[in-house]
């Protein structure tokens, strides 16, 4: 085990200790890729914001986690989502300091704690990342905290990435990990919706496009698929994931099938590749299965 991933296996152990043993299990049953992830991840994150960021990442995972669990108890028990409306998600989630900051934490390290995300991490990397030609212009939509373009960046230090979100908060948080990275001179994050892609900073077509989880928060995915499509050229690649039947309180789009966001990329002009989907451990006699679906889609 490598350094960056037992500073925050440890953190867990302090301030989420319920949780320690089964992230453990994850990190050791794939430690090359998870510690590909976490090792550049503790060092940027200690860089920017000191050595008690990992009690609050590991607080955040928490709080993260206890809240899925909730809502999907309640998932089950009404048979299907109860998001609020997007109005409210967007000031009292995506605007809000205090609920975008532990959640960004949380939202990276599934990545290396859940086994239903080992395999995006996998895709995100073997088969997108590394497949994309040399000096690759590459668009992340609905960035977040950031850390799936600075991992482009780390492996490939021939690309150049721009990544967009519509959280003022977590593009601070991208912001600030990228002035840590080494990576400031090739990636660059700003504020902009993720749909229209037709900003300044989102001008012409992509080598590379990543929609990391994003869809299943939209009202109505399809727009992203051709937005996506009209940015993509016919030998880009699309890395894109959405969460299945897994209720959060920003997820407003209610996945059930694999074959619907599948058909919807279709639909927009895009070819599936690739695709892998995973699930969590359930409760026997659950009617639902929360997991994440990833593919790599190209264009048509």
């Amino acid at each position: 085990m490598t350094n960056g991933a037992e500073l925050f296996l440890q953190a867990l152990n302090r301030k989420a200790k319920f949780m320690a043993p089964g992230a453990r299990a994850n990190v050791e049953s794939n430690s090359e890729l998870c510690c590909w992830l976490l090792d550049p991840l503790a060092r940027w994150a200690e860089a920017a914001y000191g050595g008690e960021v990992f009690d609050f990442a590991a607080r955040g995972y928490a709080q993260y986690c206890y809240g899925v669990a909730k809502l999907q108890k309640e998932y089950e028990s009404k048979g299907a989502y109860s998001p609020e409306t997007m109005p409210e998600i967007m000031t009292e989630v995506y605007e809000n300091e205090g609920e975008m900051l532990p959640y960004m934490w949380a939202a990276i390290l599934i990545y290396a704690f859940w086994p239903s995300m080992i395999g995006h991490l996998a895709m995100f990397r073997d088969e997108f990342l590394r497949k994309l030609p040399t000096g690759a212009k590459v668009l992340e939509v609905a960035s977040g905290h950031g850390v799936l373009s600075l991992m482009a960046a780390e492996e490939r230090s021939d690309i150049q990435i721009e990544g967009v979100d519509i959280s003022a908060p977590a593009v601070a948080v991208a912001n600030r990990l990228l002035a840590v990275s080494g990576h400031a001179g090739r990636v660059r994050f700003s504020v902009s919706d993720a749909l229209s892609l037709n900003g300044s900073s989102c001008n012409g077509k992509y080598h590379g496009i990543i929609s990391a989880m994003l869809a299943e928060h939209l009202p109505n995915p399809v727009p992203l698929f051709h937005a996506i499509s009209r940015r993509v050229p016919p030998d880009g690649k699309v890395f894109f994931s959405t969460a299945l039947e897994s209720p959060q309180r920003d997820h407003v789009f209610e996945y059930n099938f694999e074959s619907q966001p599948l058909q919807m990329a279709e639909n927009a002009g895009l070819r599936v590749t690739r695709l892998v989907s995973d699930s969590g451990i359930v409760a026997t006699g659950s009617r639902f299965l929360p997991r994440a679906t990833a593919m790599i889609l190209q264009s048509r």
